[in-house]
């Protein structure tokens, strides 16, 4: 455990908790986290990087998150020299105002480094999303057991792994388990986007980063011509995680979608999910939240070819979707690299859309999930941060 030597606790002052998320999901779980912590430190400060759900949960965001949201090891090396710059920077940040904790979420190559610094200078650090080491390239954990007090992980499956190697480990669930239950329903998100409830609809997902979008949106444009095609009346929704993604994906709608029924939606992707019939989604944590949602899906996913074969050879999972991984079996047809051919997905998809069978088992694993992860997440992450914390 960890000694808390703190300035600001000593003098009475606000606590001040240091987050930092690199994308989408590590916004949302942010926002959960900042949400938990006022309830039990109303006074207290949080500084970091995220967005906006962060951001409107009273978080001073050093940079924009977006320069963080980048996939992939041939992207990250392009990257690199901002990457670097902006953790030295949140490195001297936070030894300047040494917070009660420094919480890192997700983006492991980013946050460790600046969760080992914080270690290093006897500031708590936790890590919020344990790497996938189940995934691939196990071994970290020597390292990261040098970097961290404590790791806070999503699965159940995850926690032989880190009392494996000795890690502080606390499995919190995944609060988007708990999130959906509040999600719109379909009637109400329809009715929110002026689609009749009648009309077939698919959601497309190109992904939650540039590189993905960048990738994708030609390809799921192309496909939702294709299913329009066999079906006249289905309709497309497709949120656009920013500007420069919405912009990307009307190109590929001016390039290869002209006659399309389509709906871009400024983020709201739970929205988007709600509002339609089945899913098209490219991998990440909109998989589970898709699962979750009780929508049946196809992942498809392509990754600069350098990063592909990296990460192949590292990898020690077959499945990319976490609905397989979770169910230990192909649930969700996977279309990664060259078999993410506009042909290939709309097969598919068409065969989804048509038959009853392979919805309903989808969509009776994705209850089962459901239930397995419904837990009181931030709750238990708070308690888990004040324990290894000492506050």
């Amino acid at each position: 455990m960890a000694s808390s030597v703190n300035s600001e606790l000593v003098s009475n002052a606000p606590i001040v908790f240091v987050i930092i998320a690199g994308e989408a999901s590590g916004d949302l779980l942010g926002a959960d986290l900042i949400r938990s912590l006022k309830h039990d430190y109303p006074q207290a400060e949080f500084k970091g990087i995220g967005g906006q759900q962060m951001i409107a949960q009273g978080l001073q965001s050093w940079v924009p998150m977006e320069k963080l949201s980048v996939m992939g090891f041939f992207e990250v090396i392009k990257h690199l020299p901002e990457l670097i710059s902006i953790r030295r920077f949140c490195i001297q940040q936070l030894l300047k105002t040494r917070p009660g904790a420094v919480i890192g979420i997700d983006a492991p190559d980013f946050n460790f480094k600046i969760e080992a610094a914080a270690k290093q200078a006897g500031i708590p650090a936790i890590h919020y999303v344990g790497p996938s080491v189940w995934a691939w390239r196990e071994k970290r954990l020597k390292t990261i057991k040098k970097q961290v007090d404590g790791v806070l992980v999503l699965f159940p499956f995850e926690l032989e792994y880190y009392q494996k190697y000795g890690i502080p480990a606390k499995c919190v669930g995944h609060p988007l388990a708990t999130q959906v239950l509040k999600a719109p329903t379909q009637s109400f998100a329809r009715e929110t986007l002026s689609i009749a409830k009648d009309v077939p609809v698919t959601g497309l997902l190109p992904g939650s980063r540039m590189s993905e979008v960048h990738l994708m949106a030609d390809i799921y444009i192309q496909v939702a011509v294709h299913i329009q095609t066999i079906h006249p009346k289905m309709q497309f929704v497709i949120p656009c995680i920013h500007a420069e993604a919405k912009q990307r994906i009307e190109k590929a709608i001016t390039d290869y979608g002209s006659g399309l029924k389509v709906t871009l939606l400024d983020q709201q992707a739970q929205l988007a999910m709600a509002a339609s019939d089945q899913l098209l989604v490219t991998s990440g944590t909109a998989t589970l939240e898709a699962a979750l949602m009780q929508r049946p899906m196809i992942l498809a996913m392509k990754i600069h070819p350098v990063s592909y074969w990296i990460m192949k050879r590292l990898a020690t999972t077959q499945w990319i979707g976490l609905p397989n991984i979770l169910a230990k079996k192909t649930l969700v047809p996977e279309y990664i690299q060259a078999e993410a051919t506009v042909q290939n997905i709309s097969l598919a998809l068409a065969k989804l859309i048509q038959d009853p069978k392979l919805r309903h088992l989808q969509l009776s694993a994705f209850k089962e999930q459901a239930e397995q992860l419904q837990q009181d997440t931030s709750a238990i992450a708070v308690k888990a941060i004040q324990h290894w914390a000492n506050l």
